[in-house]
């Protein structure tokens, strides 16, 4: 059985990039590392032995990166898909514990349990009820695997299958809110998604988080605010995504984006990104924010 790994690259660091392929390498599974990069950034020739290395040579958002090197995989042969981030740390053997988790021929997708890079706090994935309401799901590296509706993409590991019938990621939403509209696409066509506490990982969530007791804000740039906000509204436009999880998103979202002016000292910038992607949001504007735009929010 053929296995592989994506990793999609932007201005990755070299040194634990290259480690975290040799990981993969040594769990038995092919990598194909999507540069991401404006201009190319990583070196054919540098990169680890049984490595593929797909330069764009332009940002063209993860979900169209993340297609790429699945493409890349069904055409090489894959029965198993996995994910990880360019700064994914996880140890030995977490990979092979996931796919042995999957049944090759039926269509599933597990993931690990993950915990914050910072606080190694546990990250819950989310569960819905049949109205969409959110559930928060906890739990420890003894229990068995169980089952949940929105997972990070990072560590998801998928079946040739799963791409057959639920497709692949969605282009429109560019960068945020591209695995939750992917897993809850899955769910809509009764694929199921699983976490495997046996295996576990850390992950970075942000450049850093700011802990305010009653809420958790998570510090991004101001373009990453654009992407949040303005995709939460295209939530409200996809007949899979139900609509109170819709709103949970587009509140959520606001008021921590609204928290996070608190913090930054660059106040216009985020609040010129706030309002565009408000208002590009709202007139159904997709891909990559238009020239204009993010010239002003970068």
């Amino acid at each position: 059985m053929k296995v592989c790994s994506v990793v999609v690259c932007y201005r990755p660091d070299i040194g634990a990039l290259f480690e975290l392929c040799r990981i993969l390498l040594r769990d038995g599974s092919g990598v194909i590392l999507v540069d991401n990069t404006e201009m190319p950034y990583l070196d054919a020739h540098a990169v680890p032995e049984g490595c593929e290395l797909i330069t764009l040579a332009f940002n063209s958002g993860i979900a169209h990166a993340q297609n790429m090197g699945i493409e890349s995989a069904l055409r090489a042969g894959s029965a198993v898909i996995a994910f990880f981030d360019q700064d994914s740390t996880i140890r030995p053997g977490v990979l092979s514990t996931l796919v042995a988790a999957l049944d090759p021929v039926a269509p599933e997708v597990v993931s690990p349990l993950y915990y914050d890079a910072d606080s190694d706090a546990e990250l819950p994935s989310l569960r819905l009820n049949r109205c969409g309401l959110v559930r928060a799901i906890h739990r420890d590296e003894s229990a068995p695997a169980y089952p949940v509706d929105v997972v990070i993409s990072s560590g998801t590991v998928a079946t040739k299958r799963v791409f057959e019938i639920a497709g692949k990621l969605d282009e429109r939403l560019f960068i945020d809110y591209v695995d939750t509209e992917w897993c809850l696409r899955c769910r809509s066509k009764n694929v199921p998604i699983r976490v495997v506490p046996a295996a576990s990982m850390r992950h970075r969530i942000g450049s850093k988080s700011i802990d305010l007791g009653f809420a958790t804000v998570m510090v991004h740039s101001p373009v990453r605010c654009y992407y949040q906000i303005r995709n939460c509204l295209h939530l409200f436009r996809m007949r899979h995504v139900p609509r109170l999880f819709a709103l949970r998103e587009t509140l959520a979202t606001c008021f921590s984006r609204a928290l996070l002016l608190l913090f930054v000292s660059d106040r216009r910038r985020y609040g010129l990104a706030y309002w565009y992607a408000l208002r590009d949001g709202f007139k159904g504007v997709t891909g990559g924010a238009p020239r204009t735009t993010a010239s002003l929010i970068q």
